[in-house]
């Protein structure tokens, strides 16, 4: 009976031994992912910085993205990159065959990212110590293999080269980790409901016959004054003056030209604008926008077939407290730079708030 026992329980020492060693092989023949960060809620900025030495910082400040400062992030964006660190998956090492290439096509076309979290300096029994922001990742993103549904990566100080993928995406994620400051930084310049706005002026370069402000007075009325006289205009349309306030709820612009030579910059600054639109929040804010005619690079004729000298689609414009220059629709500022005219009840000019000018 004894001998029994013995024999059962060096039996079940050898079993369990030998489970031990099959889970451990098991572990070492699975493929480590570093690259996964599973508590995004942490992070608090990403820094990436590219070959053509393009650098985006993306900061989180009372949960809001910026990019590079006090610009507002594209929150969507980040928040694309954050799913993606958190499901980012390792699909196989690059394989010996394929391995200098891809370090020579890294050396010119990398995006370093680092990954900064509010993480303790120590943990003891589950309760942090000395909590701050801390560095807590930092991996390079290269190109994508050669059949485009698989990133290359490697991580800060290894020489290992890995395939990457999403799972359930069929692509390749360099693009998420873009250092390009336009693909980050949000396109809106209006956000306001019209109970927020305390005045609109427009001001026409070429025609300020058409030019006017209007101030509201409470109550969702407001007065309309003709900026050529100086006057008050009484017999204006209401319901024109509430749907071109209404547009200001959300108005973005199309690109951002963070590329254009100081030399064209510098010029249009010393230019008349074409229209200068500025609006008063009821924070006493004064946002202005001031828009000049663009070239008509595509050479796009009219309805008669003659080529027109400017572009009927988009301006250039310049807001105050922005850094670039940057394109914006006639199709989206037509619906807040009305002329006058219009808003007295004119229809001479058809649909297009802008066709009294063109």
């Amino acid at each position: 009976m004894i001998k029994k026992t013995i024999f059962i329980l060096a039996f079940s020492a050898i079993a369990i031994v030998i489970a031990i060693i099959s889970i451990n092989n098991d572990k070492s023949s699975t493929i480590s992912n570093d690259f996964i960060l599973y508590d995004t809620a942490s992070v608090e900025q990403i820094f990436m910085v590219n070959k053509q030495e393009q650098h985006v910082s993306l900061e989180k400040r009372n949960n809001i993205w910026y990019v590079n400062g006090d610009n507002i992030a594209i929150g969507e964006n980040v928040d694309i990159l954050l799913r993606t660190l958190m499901y980012i998956e390792v699909k196989t090492p690059v394989s010996k065959s394929a391995r200098n290439s891809y370090i020579s096509k890294m050396a010119t076309n990398s995006t370093k990212v680092e990954i900064y979290g509010n993480e303790p300096l120590f943990k003891i029994f589950g309760i942090d110590f000395f909590k701050s922001k801390r560095k807590i990742l930092v991996f390079y993103v290269g190109p994508p293999t050669r059949n485009h549904k698989g990133t290359i990566m490697k991580m800060e100080d290894s020489d290992e080269l890995y395939v990457t993928y999403l799972p359930g995406f069929n692509g390749y994620l360099s693009e998420r980790f873009s250092a390009n400051f336009a693909d980050w930084l949000n396109h809106n310049i209006f956000k306001l409901p019209i109970k927020s706005i305390v005045s609109v002026k427009v001001e026409f370069g070429e025609n300020p016959n058409q030019s006017y402000i209007i101030n509201s007075i409470g109550n969702r009325n407001y007065n309309l004054t003709a900026l050529s006289s100086n006057k008050k205009v009484h017999n204006y349309d209401t319901v024109r003056v509430l749907q071109e306030l209404a547009f200001f709820r959300n108005v973005n612009f199309e690109t951002l030209l963070d590329n254009i030579p100081q030399q064209r910059y510098d010029s249009l600054q010393s230019n008349a604008p074409y229209i200068t639109l500025s609006v008063t929040n009821i924070a006493q804010q004064v946002t202005k926008v001031r828009m000049y005619r663009r070239n008509n690079f595509t050479n796009k004729p009219d309805f008669n077939g003659e080529v027109i000298s400017y572009d009927v689609d988009r301006m250039y414009a310049l807001v105050d407290g922005f850094d670039y220059v940057v394109t914006v629709q006639y199709f989206v500022f037509d619906n807040i730079t009305r002329p006058l005219d219009y808003l007295l009840g004119k229809d001479i000019y058809g649909e297009s708030s802008l066709e009294v000018l063109r």
